[in-house]
């Protein structure tokens, strides 16, 4: 901080105590009227010293304020580049901490889907025992049934979207107890995603679509297409494209039931699969 030169303080005090003197010993020195006379002019010259260092000593009292506000100044900006680093500090902090937070959740809701998806078992008619992640190719052919008995497409628009709902809302009767614990989790972990605050979301959808199996993916595919899941878990598969790598021949009918979701849904797939079905 540079600020302008200031009178001495020690010269100032020096002045001081010559003006005094003079005035003290002039009393002294100096006989008679004529002298008193002479003195009284002298007095009014001291006087006017006096007058002259009581404004130098208010400049340079002005000179000091000056450069303590200069300096209070400099004090109140490093004080508020400090504090503002701080803030900076506490909000990078914050995020780091909501991160892992989200995080730690995430990885708990995927950790606990894994372990309904690994305690699941059938037994069918002949005591055969299906286990975890194969149970869904023997309820996606059970939903297969249900839709060569049950499926109808008249011509008329949304006639798709309502077979669709009608065949899953058959199979759903026979094995909610079965699946609905399976797609509730799922929603929930992709909704937390949805619903934070984290950079990147794709990221960890695309970890949580790539615990699912193709036969999953089908399944996924028609239960929110369903009443279950139409409103709420649809829009997210059609933001997260959750059906990307989903093999379409799986699908009851693919080319009537593809159109069913938004483009996006099936990601970096879309091009190929419209290509692939002929779709408009």
């Amino acid at each position: 901080m540079s600020t302008s030169p200031k009178p001495s303080a020690f010269w100032l005090f020096m002045l001081w105590i010559a003006i005094t003197l003079v005035w003290a010993l002039s009393g002294f020195l100096l006989d008679g009227v004529k002298e008193r006379g002479t003195f009284g002019d002298m007095f009014g010259a001291v006087n006017a010293l006096f007058s002259g260092l009581a404004f130098a000593t208010l400049i340079y009292t002005t000179w000091m304020q000056r450069d303590e506000l200069a300096l209070q100044r400099e004090e109140l900006a490093s004080t508020r580049e400090e504090l503002a680093g701080q803030k900076e500090q506490l909000e990078q902090q914050s995020a780091t901490f909501e991160l892992q937070r989200f995080e730690s959740t995430f990885f708990s809701l995927l950790e606990a889907h894994g372990q309904i998806v690994s305690s699941m078992d059938l037994v069918s008619d002949g005591n055969r025992v299906t286990k975890s992640r194969d149970c869904f190719k023997v309820w996606f052919n059970r939903l297969k049934n249900h839709h060569a008995a049950h499926a109808v497409y008249p011509p008329e628009a949304g006639a798709a979207l309502a077979t669709v709902q009608d065949v899953y809302s058959r199979f759903y009767e026979e094995h909610q107890s079965e699946v609905g614990h399976y797609f509730r989790t799922l929603y929930h972990i992709i909704k937390l995603v949805d619903e934070s605050g984290v950079p990147n979301k794709r990221r960890y959808t695309s970890l949580a679509r790539a615990q699912l199996s193709s036969y999953e993916q089908a399944f996924l595919f028609y239960n929110c297409l369903s009443q279950n899941g139409n409103k709420k878990f649809k829009p997210l598969v059609e933001r997260y494209a959750l059906l990307e790598n989903m093999p379409t021949n799986l699908l009851l009918a693919p080319d009537l039931h593809i159109p069913l979701y938004a483009p996006s849904a099936y990601g970096d797939d879309y091009a190929q699969i419209k290509e692939r079905y002929k779709l408009g």
